[in-house]
């Protein structure tokens, strides 16, 4: 079998300063001649399970700009190696502590996640690409949506818009809430998306085996209603001169979503 590649694309592992675990970077590049100030980028989490997906639809879109609204970017994903057990790693990466519903699983990762992201790898991107450290957004859907949204509204400078897919917002609403009201230099451009059937279950699904015990979860965790009502906190906390966006994406669960809203949070990205 002849493996099939992405065009201008490459990864590589990225260890923090001194050795230790490392994450694998995918990169999707960008044709052409940078800007000025350099190409904005995108940093997508969770890249093993849709680098890939999110490359194409950049790639596609790119190739006629004033239709799509999606221009020339870089792409990168923040993944784990083969062989780690990435549900572990994200689960310590992606929180800042034990959660509503908490598990067997380490928590607590969130601060230095963070610090890898900043302090090793956009230097390291730098060092390579010329990148516009002015337009650059952070990528998160279900528990990674949880962090993109605490890093909002902790350490707002870090990126200049959020996308924040399904966000897992019951995991510690309390600190997303908490964080709002810290202070904050400028405010942050936030997209949020969460599908239709992520609060209750879809036509197929209700005729399944496990669906009393589905229904009961989405009812408690309450997907729609918690991000509507965050979406609303941050327009409001944030004030008129930041950018909120919330959407509701018809037809789309937690799983499906995430290849629908790629193409619109790369046009946030870029607006």
């Amino acid at each position: 079998m002849n493996p099939v590649t992405l065009p201008d694309a490459e990864w590589f592992d990225l260890a923090p300063p001194g050795g230790g675990v490392p994450w694998r970077i995918f990169l999707a590049r960008p044709q052409g001649e940078a800007p000025a100030a350099g190409f904005p980028a995108l940093f997508m989490l969770d890249a093993n399970a849709g680098f890939a997906t999110f490359a194409e639809v950049l790639r596609r879109g790119a190739v006629r700009p004033q239709a799509t609204g999606i221009a020339p970017m870089m792409l990168v994903g923040i993944g784990y190696p083969e062989g780690d057990d990435a549900r572990v790693r994200r689960h310590v990466d992606y929180t800042a502590g034990p959660g509503a519903e908490d598990s067997a699983r380490p928590t607590g990762g969130r601060d230095a996640f963070l610090a890898f992201i900043e302090q090793v790898l956009k230097p390291h991107l730098a060092a390579r690409f010329p990148l516009d450290p002015a337009r650059q957004t952070l990528f998160g859907h279900s528990l990674a949506g949880w962090f993109t949204l605490d890093v909002m509204t902790r350490n707002s400078a870090a990126f200049r818009s959020y996308v924040a897919v399904s966000p897992s917002i019951w995991w510690d609403e309390a600190r997303l809430v908490e964080g709002l009201a810290l202070a904050r230099k400028r405010p942050p451009r936030l997209s949020m998306l969460v599908g239709e059937w992520e609060q209750a279950l879809a036509p197929w699904q209700a005729l399944r085996p496990e669906a009393g015990e589905m229904a009961a979860r989405r009812a408690r965790r309450a997907m729609v209603d918690r991000a509507r009502g965050f979406a609303d906190r941050a327009a409001a906390a944030f004030g008129p001169a930041a950018e909120v966006r919330f959407e509701l994406m018809a037809g789309e669960d937690h799983a499906s979503i995430l290849p629908s809203a790629m193409a619109r949070a790369l046009r946030f990205a870029l607006a």
